[in-house]
C-alpha cells in the first residue's frame, strides 16, 4: 500500500512538493484537486512507479528548470526513489484509470481505433494472456522483419537471374563441369555462326574434304618372283649365256637369239640353212625360249614398271595433292566451326614408300636376270612392306576425321541455308554465363543467406501458429466472461447499450480485441476514423456519458477477473464525467466495494462533492482526504477538510465565478461580491483551524503576512500579494467597506480580469 508522498520535485507543477501534516494515505485515499493543479501528472508518476518508464516522468519534466526530476514515495514499508537513473525499484500491482487509459485502451476523441482494440485486448487477457500475445506480436514483427530480410536477399539473388527465370528454378541448378570451356565453346560457336552468316555464299559453294587413298603395293609381285620353269634343260640356260657372252651380244643378245629361233622351220638353220635336229646349242635354245618361259621373262622383265607405276613419286602425288588440298579447306572451315584433321607425315610417306620401292626394284631385276629360278625377298623388304602397310591405319584415322569434319561442314552449310537465328546461341550462352555466375562464390553465399532466411521465416511462422493457439485456447473462456462483466456494470451504470460478439482477431497480425454495440437488439460496428459519413458506429450511436460508462466498465472489469485483486494499488482520476446522478451514485458503490477487495483505492477528482458521496459512511480509520492545492507556482500535497470544502456557498461562489469567466453569465454586482467570501472559504479550506468564524478576509492578510516558516499559513504568502490585490479591488463592492457599493462604478472588461486572477489562485483557469 502507498504510506505517504514524500517529495515531489521538478515535475509538472510539483516544483518541490513536501509533506505538511498528516498527509498519509489510507486504504482509501480521496484527492481533491482543482483542475492544472497536477492529478494528471501524479497518475503519470504512479504508471511511472507501476512499469519501470522513465518517460512517463520525463516528459513531464517542470519548464524552466535545471533540476533534475525526482520523487520519493513510501510503499509497503520502502522508499521507491526516482532520480537520474530511473526508479530505485517498481510496483507493478499498480493499475490506473485515467485519460490515459481511455486514450490508449478504449477510444480517442470520437474514434474507436485498431491500436485501442489492440490494448484493450491486454487489459482483457491478464498477464499470462499478454505474455502469449506478446509472443504472437514479437513473432510477427521478427516475420515482417524477415520478409524485409527475405526482400532484401532475393533482390541481391535476382539480380543474377536470367529474364522469365523463377528463383525457385535459379536455386535448384546444379554446377556444370568445365563451365569455362564451354562459355569458350559457345562464344566460338557465336563468333562462327556470324561469320558463317557473312559468307553464306561462299559457305555454300564450298567444297567438302576429299579422303586420302595412299598407292597399293603391286598385286602379284611377290607370286612372279617366286615362279620357276622345271622343263627347261639343265644347261640350256648356262649355254645360251655363254653364247650371248661368246659373241659380245651384251642385253641385246637374248632378246636377238629369241626372235630368231622363231624362224626355224623345217629343222634348218634360218642362215646357213644347215639340219639343225641334232644340234644341242639349238635344243638349248628351244628350251630357254619356249611359251612358259618367255611369258615368265616377259613377267619378270615388267616387274619394275609395275613397281614405279604403283609406288612410285608420281603415284603419291595425288594424295599428298588431296592432303595439301584439305589443309586449304580446314583453314577456311575453323572460321565457322570447330574443325579438325590429323596432320599426316608425307615425308615420312615418301621415304617408306621409296625403301620399299628400291627393294622391290631391285628384287625384279635380280628376277629379270634369273627368270626361271625364284627370287625370295630378305627381310629387309619385309620390313619395308610392313612400314608402307602400317601407313594404312594412319590414313583411316585421317579418313574418319574427314567424314566427322564433313558431318560438321554439311551442318553449317545447312544452319546458313535454313537462316538459323544467332540469337538462340546468344540465349545458351546467357544460360552458361548465368550457370557459372551462378556457383561463384559472392551469388553462391547470397543464394545460401536468402534460403536461410525463408528457412528462417518458415521456422517464426510455425512458431506463430502454435502460440496463436495457445492464445486462442487462453482466451477461448475469458473473452466471454469479460463481456458478461462488462455487461453487468454497464446494466447496474443503466446504460442503454450492451457489448456483443467480443472475439479476438489477428488484423495486421497481431492479436487485438473486437466487439460490437447492441442498442436495442441491433449490433452496430465501432468503426474508426476511415468510417463513411452517415453510418451508424461508436461516434454517433454512444453520448459522452455513454462512453465515460463503457471505458470505466472496462476497467472494472478486467480489474475484476484479475487473480491478483487482492494485491492492487487502484488508482481513479476522475472516474465520475459527465455522467447522471444515478451513475455518479452507482460509481461511488463501486468505488467503495473495490476498496473491500483491492489493497488500496486511491480516487482523484476535481468534484468534491463527488469524493464526499464516497466519504460519506466510510469507516474513519481506513479512509483519508487529501488535497493538491497551489501554494506561488508550486502544488504541494495537504491535509482537506472534505465538509467545509463541501459547504454549499464556498460551491456557488465557485460556479458563479466560473459561469462568468466562460460564458459571461450573471449579474455583475453579484459576480463581484462573490470573489471575497470565495477566496475567504478557499483559504478556510487550505488551511483549516487557522481562521476564526467572525474574521474576514482583510484578517486572513493579516495572519499570512505575519505567519512564521513554521506555521502553516506560511505556504500562503506566496499567493498574498495577489490575494491583496483581489480583496482592494473586490472590497469596493460590499456593504461592509463601501456605503456605496450599489452605485459603485463596475466595469465589465476589468471585473473578467479580477475573476480570472481569482480563479487562477484554484487552478480553475
Amino acid at each position: 500500500m502507498i504510506e505517504k508522498i514524500l517529495s515531489i520535485k521538478n515535475i509538472g507543477r510539483f516544483r518541490n512538493c513536501k509533506p505538511r501534516g498528516d498527509v498519509s494515505f489510507r486504504k482509501l485515499t480521496l484527492l481533491f484537486a482543482e483542475n492544472g493543479r497536477g492529478k494528471t501528472t501524479l497518475c503519470a508518476i504512479l504508471r511511472s512507479l507501476q512499469t519501470g518508464q522513465s518517460e512517463f516522468i520525463s516528459e513531464r519534466k517542470t519548464l524552466g528548470t535545471t533540476d533534475s526530476a525526482s520523487v520519493q514515495i513510501r510503499l509497503g514499508g520502502n522508499t521507491h526513489t526516482f532520480g537520474t537513473n530511473g526508479w530505485s525499484s517498481i510496483h507493478s500491482d499498480i493499475v490506473v484509470f485515467d485519460s490515459v487509459f481511455i486514450h490508449d485502451n478504449v477510444y480517442a476523441g470520437d474514434h474507436v481505433e485498431h491500436e485501442h482494440k489492440k490494448n484493450l485486448y491486454r487489459v482483457i487477457i491478464g498477464p499470462n494472456g499478454v505474455q502469449l500475445a506478446q509472443r504472437v506480436e514479437e513473432l510477427d514483427g521478427k516475420i515482417r522483419d524477415a520478409n524485409t530480410d527475405i526482400n532484401t536477399k532475393k533482390s541481391a539473388v535476382s539480380r543474377t537471374l536470367l529474364n522469365g527465370m523463377t528463383l525457385e528454378t535459379y536455386l535448384a541448378w546444379q554446377p556444370i563441369e568445365n563451365i569455362e570451356a564451354k562459355i569458350q565453346q559457345k562464344n566460338t560457336e557465336i563468333t562462327n555462326r556470324q561469320r558463317a552468316l557473312d559468307k553464306a555464299t561462299e559457305i555454300q559453294s564450298k567444297a567438302l574434304l576429299s579422303k586420302i587413298d595412299l598407292p597399293a603395293f603391286p598385286v602379284g609381285f611377290l607370286g612372279t618372283l617366286s615362279k620357276q620353269l622345271t622343263d627347261v634343260i639343265a644347261d640350256a640356260e648356262a649355254r645360251v649365256r655363254r653364247q650371248i657372252e661368246d659373241h659380245s651380244m651384251g642385253n641385246k643378245g637374248e632378246t636377238w637369239l629369241s626372235q630368231g629361233l622363231a624362224f626355224v622351220a623345217h629343222d634348218k638353220c634360218p642362215f646357213c640353212g644347215q639340219n639343225i635336229e641334232t644340234n644341242e646349242l639349238i635344243a638349248a635354245y628351244k628350251s630357254h625360249f619356249n611359251a612358259a618361259y618367255t611369258q615368265l621373262k616377259q613377267e619378270s622383265a615388267g616387274l619394275s614398271q609395275r613397281i614405279s607405276s604403283a609406288i612410285g613419286e608420281t603415284a603419291l602425288n595425288s594424295p599428298q595433292q588431296t592432303y595439301s588440298s584439305n589443309l586449304t579447306l580446314v583453314e577456311f572451315w575453323k572460321q565457322f566451326a570447330e574443325i579438325a584433321v590429323p596432320s599426316f607425315d608425307f615425308e615420312n610417306v615418301r621415304t617408306k614408300y621409296s625403301a620399299l620401292r628400291d627393294l622391290a626394284t631391285k628384287l625384279a631385276e635380280k628376277k629379270q636376270q634369273l627368270p626361271t629360278e625364284p627370287i625370295l625377298p630378305g627381310d629387309d623388304f619385309q620390313a619395308a612392306h610392313d612400314a608402307v602397310t602400317a601407313l594404312q591405319s594412319s590414313v583411316e584415322t585421317y579418313n574418319v576425321a574427314v567424314n566427322t569434319a564433313n558431318t560438321i561442314i554439311n551442318e553449317q552449310k545447312a544452319s546458313v541455308q535454313q537462316g538459323v537465328d544467332i540469337n538462340v546461341l546468344k540465349s545458351e550462352l546467357a544460360d552458361l554465363e548465368a550457370r557459372k555466375k551462378r556457383f561463384e562464390r559472392d551469388v553462391v553465399q547470397a543464394c545460401k543467406d536468402y534460403q536461410d532466411a525463408v528457412t528462417e521465416k518458415t521456422s517464426l511462422e510455425q512458431q506463430k501458429s502454435t502460440a496463436k493457439e495457445q492464445l486462442d485456447q487462453h482466451c477461448q473462456q475469458i473473452l466471454q466472461t469479460y463481456q458478461s462483466s462488462i455487461n453487468t456494470y454497464l446494466d447496474q451504470f443503466n446504460a442503454g447499450f450492451r457489448i456483443t460478439n467480443s472475439r479476438h482477431l489477428y488484423t495486421g497480425g497481431t492479436p487485438s480485441s473486437h466487439y460490437q454495440i447492441e442498442i436495442n437488439n441491433n449490433a452496430v460496428d465501432l468503426g474508426d476514423s476511415r468510417t463513411q459519413p452517415g453510418m451508424p458506429c461508436f461516434k454517433t450511436t454512444l453520448s459522452s456519458g455513454d462512453r465515460s460508462a463503457l471505458a470505466l466498465a472496462f476497467f472494472l472489469a478486467a480489474l475484476k477477473q484479475d487473480a491478483e485483486i487482492g494485491n492492487k494499488i487502484v488508482v481513479l482520476d476522475d472516474p465520475f464525467t459527465s455522467q447522471d446522478r444515478f451513475r455518479r451514485t452507482c460509481t461511488q458503490q463501486l468505488i467503495r466495494q473495490m476498496a473491500d477487495t483491492t489493497q488500496q483505492v486511491i480516487v482523484l477528482s476535481h468534484d468534491p462533492f463527488f469524493l464526499k458521496l464516497i466519504w460519506e459512511g466510510y469507516a474513519p480509520a481506513d479512509i483519508k482526504t487529501l488535497q493538491m492545492c497551489r501554494t506561488g507556482d508550486n502544488t504541494i500535497i495537504s491535509e482537506w477538510d472534505i465538509e467545509t470544502e463541501t459547504k454549499s456557498t464556498y460551491m456557488k461562489n465557485y460556479s458563479m465565478l466560473l459561469d462568468f469567466y466562460r460564458e459571461r453569465k450573471g449579474v455583475l454586482l453579484d459576480v463581484a461580491r462573490s470573489i471575497r467570501p470565495f477566496i475567504e472559504g478557499m483559504l478556510r479550506a487550505h488551511f483549516p483551524g487557522h481562521f476564526q468564524q467572525n474574521e474576514w478576509l482583510g484578517d486572513f492578510i493579516v495572519k499570512i503576512r505575519n505567519a512564521s516558516n513554521t506555521d502553516g499559513l506560511y505556504h500562503a504568502q506566496a499567493d498574498l500579494s495577489e490575494i491583496e490585490a483581489i480583496n482592494d479591488y473586490s472590497k469596493k463592492y460590499h456593504h461592509d467597506q463601501n456605503p456605496s457599493a450599489d452605485s459603485e462604478y463596475l466595469s465589465e472588461e476589468e471585473l473578467y480580469g479580477f475573476v480570472k486572477r481569482t480563479l487562477k489562485l484554484v487552478g480553475g483557469c
